[in-house]
């Protein structure tokens, strides 16, 4: 039985599915608490918990329990996003992405407790699905139907067929195969061995595939104009800090929670946070571009990493492109990377050879 066709048992599906499903709809359960954190029903409701024992009289302030909840939430959305792509590469029987949720397991969980996130601790709980019999003999190889075999591909194993015995040399009517000599067998009759080993079929292809190539060659450049784009950004923000704080005091009119946010803004508020957010994105480009370079070199991890940073800039680029159309670009390049990635060449051509 070759490696690519050991079935898979239920509970890894069921496992697989839960992580996938619970870690999406985490995902948008973020999103969700992200873009109502700041209105009036939120304040009012965090306000009531900060007044009753045992916050009464802490001297925490409102501000820092909703600063504290959108770290949060942006933390349980990263991390719930990585899990949506880890769990559909366990469901292919990735080992290296059964070890990154088992790493992530636990600081899913925390996060959406605090968030209070059922889907999450959905999530997290499945991950123990991962490592439990019949699922863990699944991941080492081990056939359900014997659970002494294992499935290493190795030629070494390959059954050895008997020839036949001497006294069935030939078939009741006497035939034999007119050009070869050889002895007609009967369907119920395994044929000679001829000394051949059979070769694996999976074998990792040699050549790199155009798809690993166009997506480190996308990764490269979506990157290069991110980072070119935040940076713009930032010496747009330092030549008009003031051109700034008109359009966000325009924005938030009609809403007394923002308007009351906006006019804590001052010039280099905004100055210092147009560079902070150039530089970490900056650095995010930077990591998927390393990312991409070690890919092409054909190291498994980079390209379970790459998928990640496609996956988590793709979700970040859709919800930028709502309030940004260009970016609508940026999001089909780490699409396509995410896709290129998922190519069964590419795939096969990380594979070990053997």
């Amino acid at each position: 039985m070759s490696e690519t066709k050991l079935p898979r048992p239920g509970q890894a599906t069921l496992a697989g599915w839960l992580i996938v499903l619970g870690s999406l709809l985490t995902v948008v359960g973020a999103w969700d608490q992200i873009s109502g954190l700041r209105s009036l029903d939120t304040r009012e409701r965090v306000e009531k918990v900060l007044a009753e024992p045992p916050l009464a009289g802490s001297g925490i302030e409102l501000d820092n329990i909703l600063d504290l909840m959108h770290i949060m939430a942006l933390v349980t959305g990263a991390m719930a996003a990585a899990a949506v792509i880890l769990g559909w590469h366990v469901l292919q029987r990735n080992k290296q992405a059964r070890l990154a949720l088992t790493v992530i397991a636990a600081p899913l969980f925390l996060a959406g407790m605090f968030g209070g996130g059922f889907w999450s601790t959905l999530a997290a709980v499945a991950v123990v699905l991962l490592w439990m019999s019949p699922t863990r003999d699944w991941f080492d190889g081990v056939s359900p139907a014997k659970p002494e075999a294992r499935d290493s591909g190795d030629p070494d194993q390959t059954s050895y067929v008997a020839p036949p015995r001497p006294e069935a040399a030939t078939d009741p009517a006497g035939s034999s195969d007119a050009t070869t000599g050889a002895v007609r067998l009967s369907e119920n009759q395994p044929p000679p061995w001829t000394g051949a080993i059979a070769q694996p079929a999976n074998a990792a292809p040699k050549r790199r595939p155009g798809a690993m190539t166009a997506a480190a060659v996308l990764t490269w450049i979506g990157s290069g104009f991110t980072a070119l784009m935040m940076l713009a950004s930032a010496v747009t923000a330092t030549a008009n800090p003031d051109l700034i704080l008109e359009q966000l005091r325009a924005q938030a009119k009609g809403d007394e929670a923002m308007q009351e946010m906006a006019s804590l803004y001052t010039t280099d508020i905004v100055v210092a946070s147009a560079w902070a957010g150039a530089i970490l994105v900056g650095l995010v480009c930077l990591a998927a571009a390393v990312f991409a370079f070690f890919a092409i070199r054909r190291h498994s991890w980079a390209r379970i990493a790459l998928m990640i940073s496609a996956a988590v800039s793709g979700l970040s680029l859709l919800l930028f492109a709502l309030a940004f159309p260009p970016a609508v670009v940026l999001f089909g390049a780490a699409v396509a990377t995410f896709s290129f990635l998922l190519r069964p060449e590419v795939a096969a051509w990380f594979r070990p050879s053997r």
